[in-house]
């Protein structure tokens, strides 16, 4: 995932969260559709001025640092850092930037993190393990007077029974502790699906044969050829204009032979008698 977003990633996100258009957004801004458009684009080749910083911050109600990167909060705080009870040697950690503070605000607000720290808390305040042990002794105390009273063994129904009634701290812990943090992983995961370095989950296989199908429905070998060299070279042809269009295509077909038919039956030219 990435630690932090960049400009245009903040543009973009900021502009749908308010369920703006480009073209509704550059009729609150004064700034032309095209431009806005590219400056949410990672490929932008504008450089994007100060102004247009400063109008869009003021725009959003967010800091001109927030867009520049230099801070990660939208808003400004200014208040002491003895307000967020954090001590000394976590604040040097915060700071180390070793640590994916981004993920760790994440973590924190999601819905299933109070759940997680309130598991955790019962578990290292040691009450409820105090508990699940006396209810194992006096299931073992229990199982040994029956088990004595009526002459059982320990594969009986009844003995397994209270046997298996048993709880096993390490395990109960384990799992509830697990379920609560495998909530929060899996709501990170869907959260972060679709930034630029997170991983894909379709296989190259899957690709593969999602290329050889639209190949094979094209109408022409001309649609063929731009299916196939569109996914080869990652190349987006809507947005070349008719001549290069058509410079591309006169080279493909000049040089390329994978669209080619093959001429005669493969058997080599008859021999003159």
């Amino acid at each position: 995932m990435n630690c932090k977003l960049t400009l245009q990633e903040k543009l973009k996100d900021l502009r749908t969260e308010r369920g703006l258009s480009l073209v509704e957004l550059s009729e609150k801004t004064g700034i032309s559709k095209s431009a806005l458009g590219s400056y949410e684009s990672d490929d932008t080749k504008n450089a994007i001025t100060v102004n247009v910083i400063i109008t869009l911050a003021s725009f959003y109600g967010v800091t001109s640092d927030y867009l520049l990167g230099i801070t990660e909060n939208r808003e400004c705080h200014p208040f002491p850092v003895d307000e967020l009870g954090l001590d000394d040697d976590t604040i040097d950690l915060l700071k180390e930037h070793n640590l994916n503070v981004r993920l760790i605000c994440e973590m924190i607000k999601d819905p299933h993190f109070p759940d997680f720290l309130s598991d955790l808390e019962i578990y290292v305040d040691n009450l409820a393990s105090a508990q699940i042990r006396n209810m194992n002794k006096y299931i073992e105390h229990n199982r040994a007077m029956i088990k004595n009273k009526y002459a059982l063994s320990d594969s009986d129904h009844y003995m397994c029974s209270l046997k298996a009634a048993l709880i096993d701290e390490d395990n109960y812990f384990d799992n509830l502790l697990g379920n609560d943090i495998s909530a929060i992983a899996k709501n990170l995961r869907e959260l972060h699906k679709k930034d630029s370095n997170t991983g894909s989950d379709d296989t190259v296989f899957d690709e593969f044969m999602d290329t050889c199908e639209e190949v094979q429905k094209a109408d022409s070998i001309t649609q063929k050829q731009m299916l196939t060299y569109s996914k080869l070279f990652q190349m987006n042809f809507t947005k070349m204009d008719p001549y290069e269009f058509k410079t591309f295509m006169d080279i493909v077909e000049r040089y390329s032979t994978a669209f080619k038919s093959t001429k005669g039956n493969g058997r080599g030219k008859k021999k003159r008698k």
